[in-house]
């Protein structure tokens, strides 16, 4: 995710969906490699739902993407990830019929206050000084602004949790070699129905003409995009293979360890490698933000216990 963050704010790949398209470049190669290890022809309407729970995380990573390009890692990253759950409670028990404690109902009080207040802008001051000046005798009082870019966040998590309980769905009826393999191709498909836009065409098609004229960029773009894939897609896979084995409420909550490791990465490369990534690391914004990722993962606790 800091990765990502790096190539897109820095401008190495100026639109979200030319990223989504590289991703899914590698994703059709990786698909293609474990065809002959468990390529099965399942059932139309299983064929069906693979293919559509392999789009809507296309769609989910465009709308992550864009919503990335304009804020902070450390802020989207933990908002993406503590709704998502949200809606996979809500999918997995209307689909899957999972059902939901005492605990759990907690779990998403904790997510949702967690979310909404890393998701809260207070005029780049943090919450401290906000609350200082307006507990002061200043006659206008203004409330927090919500992040413009909770509305890519959000039908984000919508999209990645449909996502996520439809793979399950499909898990539940094939192997999981053959399932990766079709929602994958479900993926691709959307990607190629997407290039249909004049926008992304044309977006795809300057970044082609950019990486021949700038070699030596390129290579370092290119080194520094597959060591974020390296590392995202070999998550991936092992959270389809979590998906696979156990409950997909259960996975999409055990995730939220990931929120501190990457506050930590934003952290460091703002201090010493600023030309990397730079985010607003005021104490206050740090408190905002460390508050904010506790609760969410108090909240993914009570889920998974």
């Amino acid at each position: 995710m800091v990765t990502d963050k790096a190539l897109l704010k820095k401008n190495k790949i100026e639109h979200p969906f030319v990223y989504v398209f590289y991703i899914a470049a590698l994703g059709c190669l990786l698909m293609l490699f474990l065809i002959p290890f468990g390529l099965k022809i399942p059932d139309g309407l299983t064929i069906l739902v693979s293919l559509f729970a392999g789009a809507t995380f296309v769609w989910a990573l465009l709308l992550m993407f864009s919503a990335l390009k304009k804020d902070e890692a450390s802020r989207v990253n933990p908002m993406v990830g503590g709704l998502t759950p949200i809606f996979v409670f809500l999918f997995a028990w209307y689909i899957l019929e999972e059902k939901l404690n005492c605990d759990q109902y907690a779990g998403l009080i904790f997510l949702i206050i967690g979310s909404l207040l890393i998701a809260l802008d207070f005029h780049k001051h943090g919450a401290l000084t906000w609350l200082k000046k307006k507990l002061g005798f200043k006659p206008k009082f203004s409330l927090p602004q919500i992040k413009k870019t909770i509305w890519l966040v959000l039908p984000s998590a919508a999209l990645f949790g449909v996502s996520s309980v439809l793979t399950k769905l499909v898990y539940s009826q094939i192997q999981f070699l053959t399932g990766f393999i079709w929602t994958r191709a479900g993926s691709l498909i959307a990607v190629i129905l997407l290039l249909f836009i004049p926008a992304n065409f044309q977006a795809v098609k300057a970044s082609f003409k950019s990486n021949k004229n700038n070699a030596s960029q390129t290579k370092k773009t290119g080194a520094m995009f597959l060591l974020g894939q390296a590392c995202g897609g070999s998550s991936a896979i092992l959270q389809q293979y979590a998906i696979f084995l156990g409950s997909v409420t259960l996975v999409q909550a055990l995730q939220g360890i990931q929120y501190v490791f990457i506050f930590i990465f934003a952290v460091l490369l703002t201090t010493f490698l600023p030309k990397i990534i730079k985010e607003e690391m005021t104490k206050e914004i740090l408190m905002q933000k460390i508050i904010a990722i506790i609760l969410i993962i108090i909240g993914l606790y009570f889920i998974a216990v």
